[in-house]
C-alpha cells in the first residue's frame, strides 16, 4: 500500500507545486467571491495538514514552524490572521521539502500505529492516503480560484 500512496502523493504534490510556484504574492492573497479562503491559506493548510497526517500522527519528527498551525490549521482563515504570514517562496520551498521527506519514509513507516486514532484511521498508511485525498481537494480549489482570478482580471 505504501508504494501506491507514495505514487499518488508525488503526483498530487507536483501538481500543487506547479499550480502555485509562479503566482505572485498579491494574487495568493486575493479571496474571490464565493470562496472562504485565499490561495496562500490553501497552500499553508496543505502543508500543515500533511505534516499532521504523515508526520505528527505516526510520531515522526514535525519540521514545520509552529506558527503554521496558527495561520493554516483547521478553522483558521485569512481575515483572522495576526502577524506576518509566510511568504509564497517559503511555502513553495516547504512544499518541496515535505515532498522529499515523505519520499524518504520507509515502508515500515507507513505501518506505524497512529498516536491518536483520527477519522477512524489507526495506521500511518491510512492517514497518508487521506492526506493525499485532502490535498487533491485543495489543489482543485486553488485551480478554481486561479480561473476566477483570470476571468475577473479580463
Amino acid at each position: 500500500m505504501s508504494k501506491l500512496v507514495l505514487d499518488q502523493f508525488n503526483r498530487i504534490r507536483k501538481w500543487m507545486v506547479k499550480a502555485v510556484e509562479d503566482l505572485s504574492e498579491e494574487v495568493v492573497d486575493i479571496q474571490p467571491d464565493g470562496f472562504n479562503n485565499t490561495i496562500r491559506w490553501h497552500i499553508g493548510h496543505i502543508i500543515t495538514e500533511t505534516e499532521y497526517f504523515m508526520f505528527e500522527l505516526p510520531c515522526n519528527p514535525v519540521q514545520i514552524p509552529l506558527r503554521y498551525n496558527e495561520f493554516f490549521g483547521p478553522g483558521t482563515k485569512p481575515s483572522k490572521w495576526d502577524g506576518e504570514v509566510p511568504l509564497l517562496s517559503e511555502l513553495v520551498a516547504t512544499l518541496k521539502d515535505q515532498l522529499t521527506r515523505v519520499n524518504e519514509m520507509s515502508p515500515e513507516d507507513f505501518n506505524k500505529p497512529l498516536a491518536v486514532n483520527t477519522h477512524g484511521y489507526t495506521i500511518a498508511a491510512e492517514a497518508a492516503a487521506f492526506s493525499v485525498i485532502h490535498e487533491a481537494i485543495h489543489v482543485g480549489h486553488i485551480e478554481s480560484m486561479k480561473r476566477m482570478l483570470v476571468v475577473s482580471a479580463n
